[in-house]
């Protein structure tokens, strides 16, 4: 949201915490036109209303991203079906309801850009974060059937699957990562790193240079395609 709003975007928020959203939009770049929504996308007519609610405030929905949900993971025999269906509510079903709520609009009005936040563990999963994984490549498949239904009305779908970034989530991992293998944290994060051709961690600001790429008119003719953005530690072409 900050990348877009220093290059000038007028935003709607959307999002469950109502301190969070106000939080953030207390941040944005001053002259940034924007609106804060509360929004539940586990609930189809929260996600409807708040989709509206973004289009009237902004006089349409140019630009749609989604970056919800993180799902959890834990050792594939202890996840039971309630986990697998907690953990996909959001990630997966969450942005199906966001899709299903943007996408006519942009092909009525016949322009439109979409971005998914997805995740490399589409491509590459880690045994212990297999719910995560499995919506992921769920969502890499919507991407790319939908590029098919929605070309011909002019609107653009695309992904990025970030890898590891620097973030307290990755903190938490790595924590859990240490205990495991009974290491330090620092030892636990060299030991993963060293999976990676540069050796490092992405930032947030680089996922979200590349969301702002795939989201404008740089990008006009990219559709149905996902950038990997994980420092080369996806091995696949």
């Amino acid at each position: 949201a900050a990348q877009l709003a220093a290059e000038g975007a007028r935003l709607a928020l959307l999002g469950r915490n109502r301190d969070a959203l106000a939080k953030l939009a207390g941040e944005l770049a001053a002259a940034t036109t924007h609106a804060a929504i509360e929004c539940d996308l586990s609930e189809a007519n929260s996600t409807d209303r708040a989709i509206e609610h973004a289009a009237q405030t902004l006089g349409g929905i140019d630009v749609f991203i989604s970056a919800a949900g993180a799902a959890q993971g834990g050792v594939f025999w202890e996840i039971d079906d309630a986990a697998w269906r907690s953990n996909l509510e959001i990630k997966l079903f969450g942005t199906i309801r966001a899709l299903r709520a943007v996408t006519p609009r942009m092909a009525l009005q016949r322009s439109g850009r979409i971005v998914l936040v997805v995740g490399n563990s589409a491509r590459q999963p880690e045994p212990r974060m297999l719910p995560g994984a499995a919506a992921n490549a769920a969502l890499l498949a919507i991407v790319r059937g939908l590029a098919e239904e929605l070309g011909p009305h002019g609107v653009a779908i695309n992904a990025v699957n970030p890898g590891p970034v620097r973030s307290s989530r990755w903190d938490t991992l790595m924590q859990a990562a240490a205990a495991r293998e009974g290491c330090s944290v620092a030892e636990a994060e060299t030991r993963f790193l060293q999976k990676t051709a540069l050796r490092r961690l992405a930032t947030a600001a680089e996922i979200a240079t590349h969301v702002a790429f795939l989201a404008s008119p740089a990008a006009a003719h990219l559709t149905g395609t996902s950038l990997t953005i994980d420092g080369g530690s996806t091995k696949s072409p």
